[in-house]
């Protein structure tokens, strides 16, 4: 017991994604790197109903890999390189079951999920 008249155990849970959404939400962004848009694009199909968080990651990964592809499209491929790093970023994050919000895309995302 502690000082304080709880124990360690009266601790309230943590609220957050389980194990599955940050693993589905990892493979989402992680997978950009072997199936660049196909692994988000799948992810969003196969789990936006199961989970607003894994939703909401797929549909971001999704976006920026368009806007990668574009940019990539119209640089020769100097982009990527780019837009891999912020993949990256967002993969840990989701490993972590932090919410992360790319640039300009995570906007538009919400923006689209609002509408459904």
């Amino acid at each position: 017991m502690s000082p304080y008249g709880t124990t360690l155990d009266d601790s309230p849970p943590k609220i957050g994604p389980t194990s599955d959404e940050r693993l589905a939400a990892a493979i989402a962004h992680g997978g950009t790197f072997f199936a660049w848009t196909l692994a988000p694009l799948l992810v969003y199909l196969l789990k936006r109903s199961d989970s607003k968080y894994v939703e909401a990651q797929a549909l971001q990964a999704l976006l920026w890999s368009l806007a990668g592809t574009l940019l990539a499209a119209a640089t020769c491929g100097l982009a990527i390189p780019f837009f891999m790093v912020f993949h990256g970023i967002a993969t840990w994050k989701a490993l972590e079951g932090e919410h992360y919000e790319y640039p300009l895309v995570g906007d538009l995302a919400r923006t689209l999920l609002a509408r459904r």
